[in-house]
């Protein structure tokens, strides 16, 4: 219970420092991966399908610098954080799914492969994020065996299959949480960027009001099947590429460091920003094809399979990776904060039980709780 609450609360902290630190660069990457960003009609536009096809298709293709400037131009600084209410909650819920999932999962699986942790420690697998032999930021410094035991031979992380499977569950698991987050938070980012609109701008709430009474739950969860893909591939690659960088690193360090020293917090930072970039090569042809599901009618219409294969027709691999480059950079700086936030969350809980009990005593405080008879009418009985 107290691992997993640990995980749960500093996934909640890191999501909301993720998101905070990316969320410009996300919009312009939506933008990009639209590419009319004017012309594409909202889900709440009175446009119709057919003239949104035609517009879409005789849109002219946008550079970085000249999205960036019509996002300007359109509404200020304010434009690259429209809609952003929604993500600050919703990616906040996401990391804690992710790593709380990842974590359990990981458990399982260790178990299911018949690992003890007395083999764990003695070389046999890694687990930076797991419960286990946690690594994280001064949780093992009084072991003067952990640095000894580090610079025996390891199996690397990327032939554990408990490490791809626990980051497919978790992927999967955040699907149903993200979807309908994207659904709303990409419409929002479109709706944002264009200035002949003479109406205000749909709030999340008006836009999921209106998906449910024109097409019931299904509304909120168009694109699940490329959200599925980007998240159970993208979460794959996320975890796995971490924790073996961060072996790599501690390996690394641990031949020149004495026992008695703390692994840097450049080592999470570094390797959290290589596994946000691995995240998003491997799982950004998926993400364009989510995208037009969720902004563009026909897309839609169409489904995943066909849409990811219209695009490659459109342009071959340029044209699924397109708007790639920001959203690496963005990739880079959240992995880099999401990654360190949760271990130094993690790191002070576990060292404070005091702050674990007060987060779950807050917890079970804010539960509402049936009304009781008054004494009285106990006695009287």
């Amino acid at each position: 219970m107290t691992d997993a609450i640990a995980h749960f609360t500093a996934g909640t902290a890191a999501g909301m420092a993720g998101v905070l630190a990316e969320y410009p660069l996300d919009t312009v990457k939506t933008r990009m991966q639209v590419s009319a960003p004017v012309k594409v009609p909202c889900i709440c536009s009175p446009i119709s399908v057919t003239t949104a096809i035609s517009a879409t298709a005789a849109a002219p293709r946008t550079t970085y610098w000249q999205c960036v400037s019509h996002l300007y131009q359109c509404g200020g600084v304010r434009s690259f954080y429209s809609g952003l209410s929604l993500p600050l909650a919703a990616q906040s819920a996401e990391a804690a799914v992710i790593f709380s999932v990842y974590n359990s999962s990981l458990q399982h699986f260790l178990r299911k492969q018949q690992l003890q942790p007395q083999e764990q420690e003695q070389g046999k697998i890694s687990t930076s994020c797991g419960d286990h032999t946690p690594r994280l930021h001064g949780l093992r410094q009084d072991d003067s065996k952990h640095r000894q035991q580090q610079q025996q031979p390891q199996v690397p992380v990327w032939s554990s299959p408990a490490h791809w499977k626990a980051s497919a569950c978790a992927g999967f698991a955040v699907s149903f949480v993200l979807t309908p987050v994207e659904m709303l938070k990409c419409n929002r980012q479109m709706h944002s960027a264009r200035p002949h609109w003479n109406h205000r701008q749909a709030t999340a709430r008006e836009l999921a009001r209106h998906l449910l009474s024109a097409h019931g739950v299904s509304g909120l969860y168009t694109g699940m099947a490329g959200t599925v893909m980007r998240a159970v591939l993208g979460n794959m690659a996320y975890f796995v590429s971490y924790e073996q960088c961060r072996e790599w690193l501690a390996h690394g360090f641990a031949r020149s460091s004495h026992d008695d020293e703390v692994v840097p917090m450049w080592h999470s930072m570094l390797a959290g920003g290589i596994s946000g970039c691995c995240y998003w090569t491997i799982a950004y042809p998926a993400d364009v094809a989510k995208t037009k599901m969720q902004v563009c009618p026909l897309a839609r219409q169409q489904g995943f399979t066909r849409t990811l294969a219209n695009v490659y027709s459109s342009g071959g691999a340029a044209a699924l990776y397109r708007g790639w480059g920001v959203t690496v950079v963005r990739a880079f700086l959240s992995g880099s904060i999401v990654f360190t936030t949760h271990e130094h969350c993690c790191n002070y809980l576990r060292r404070s039980p005091s702050a674990l009990t007060h987060v779950y005593d807050s917890a079970v405080a804010s539960t509402p709780k049936p009304p009781q008879e008054p004494q009285a009418a106990l006695i009287s009985h």
